[in-house]
């Protein structure tokens, strides 16, 4: 059903997909002394995160335009440059990156006498590149050869928690991490990532808490630290750490995108969207925002600019499946729907098999398209599953009725305003009754 839908989810976008270590350059330098301070720009230090990501990009690639390289150089240089591209959001081109870099890697390491550091920055350009499998045979062999390597335990614990979602297995990686290196905020934050995805919020703060004591200029720790108040049903603490995390730089598209979402989940669509606007003003490739830009605009009525939004979330991540179905729902209600725009509900529905809403979503549309029979599988699969859904239950009692089948109609209508006596306006305002 629509209205289910239509909810901004509350996600921060790269709350654990930041790779961190210490890279330093092995060799002597050659080359000017402009070129020279450009590369320690780009390499020295951390893994570029939000703070320093544009700074170190546009490093990386001036030094790798004064072709003054060595090719050990010019593969760590691409590969900080994809790091920094991953956290602006430009897939496109930070894949490019961790390919050349991959390249050189993959040539360069003596399987007889590999070097650990090598395996380690091999294996972050495969996490870059989604290769999981062969990233974590990378940071185990690392491991393996280098047992007090703390980077090569927050890289695997980052795979682990945002890949293969083993929350349990990537805190352990960070606990040894912390052993190694306590003040690593960078550790305490993923590990609170973790700890919430878990559900158990205590040791989650108590780690965010840490990590902004630690770096209270650095804006990731508040932003994760709102995203655990919000999942754990306290937005007006979320909403504070976001306000906080954007007066430390009012150009956090994430703090920003994850602002717009409570705004959005109170009604106040207004606000959110100038949030939207502003993060996507910073970012124009987060898929998210675009998305969430457009659920904003159809609660407030503006269908075309939110089909504008769902395309744009699409043309940058075509297996969103909410913003395939979002697209196919918003175009249906408008009146504007092709043969190719329903089919987008048919793709939400391969995308998220198993999802409910999804299904609900398809017999309103189904109901709206004027396809009773098809409206009702529908919700007779969704009420297969929970019986007790009163937006699937009133939906199958409107197909019902459209079918003839009167006594079936009105009792499911009775049974799905008993469990939400204003399900009836939900259909109502679109139409449908």
């Amino acid at each position: 059903m629509a209205s289910r839908k239509i909810t901004i989810p509350l996600v921060v976008a790269g709350a654990l997909v930041a790779i961190y270590a210490v890279l330093y350059a092995a060799g002597s330098w050659i080359g000017a002394p402009d070129a020279r301070q450009l590369y320690r720009v780009c390499i020295d230090g951390d893994w570029p995160d939000e703070d320093d990501a544009r700074q170190r990009s546009d490093a990386c690639s001036q030094a790798l335009q004064t072709r003054r390289l060595r090719p050990d150089e010019v593969a760590l240089a691409r590969l900080t440059r994809g790091v920094a591209r991953t956290m602006l959001g430009n897939i496109v081109a930070s894949n490019e990156d961790y390919l050349e870099a991959l390249k050189h890697y993959d040539g360069t390491i003596d399987p007889a006498h590999p070097d650990s550091l090598d395996i380690l920055r091999r294996a972050i350009a495969e996490h870059g590149l989604g290769q999981t499998d062969r990233a974590l045979a990378d940071y185990d062999d690392a491991i393996r050869r280098d047992p007090k390597n703390h980077a090569a335990y927050l890289q695997r614990g980052i795979l682990l928690a945002t890949r293969a979602r083993n929350f349990r297995r990537a805190i352990g990686d960070f606990n040894r991490a912390l052993e190694l290196e306590p003040r690593n905020f960078h550790a305490l934050i993923a590990r609170g990532e973790a700890w919430s995805q878990l559900g158990e919020f205590g040791p989650a703060l108590s780690d965010l808490d840490q990590a902004i004591k630690l770096a209270p200029t650095h804006p990731h720790a508040l932003i994760v630290r709102g995203l655990v108040h919000a999942r754990e049903g306290k937005p007006q603490l979320a909403l504070q750490d976001y306000d906080a995390a954007l007066k430390i730089t009012d150009r956090e598209p994430f703090a920003l995108m994850s602002r717009a979402a409570l705004n959005a989940a109170d009604g106040n669509y207004g606000p959110a969207i100038r949030d939207l606007d502003a993060s996507l003003a910073i970012n124009d490739t987060n898929a998210l925002a675009f998305y969430n830009r457009g659920v904003a605009r159809f609660a407030l009525g503006d269908h075309a600019t939110a089909i504008a939004d769902y395309d744009a979330a699409l043309k940058l991540d075509g297996d969103m499946g909410l913003a395939h179905l979002n697209r196919c729902l918003t175009r249906v209600l408008s009146g504007t729907a092709g043969k190719d725009d329903v089919a987008g509900c048919d793709t939400a529905l391969k995308l998220m098999p198993l999802s409910l809403d999804v299904r609900e979503t398809r017999g309103f549309a189904f109901l709206k398209l004027r396809e009773p029979s098809k409206a009702l599988a529908e919700y007779e699969t969704v009420l297969a599953i929970d019986a007790n859904r009163a937006q699937a239950l009133y939906g199958r009692g409107l197909a019902e009725c459209r079918l003839a089948r009167d006594a079936d109609c009105r009792k499911d209508k009775a049974a799905a305003l008993a469990l939400d006596p204003g399900v009836e306006q939900q259909f109502k305002r679109y139409g449908i009754d």
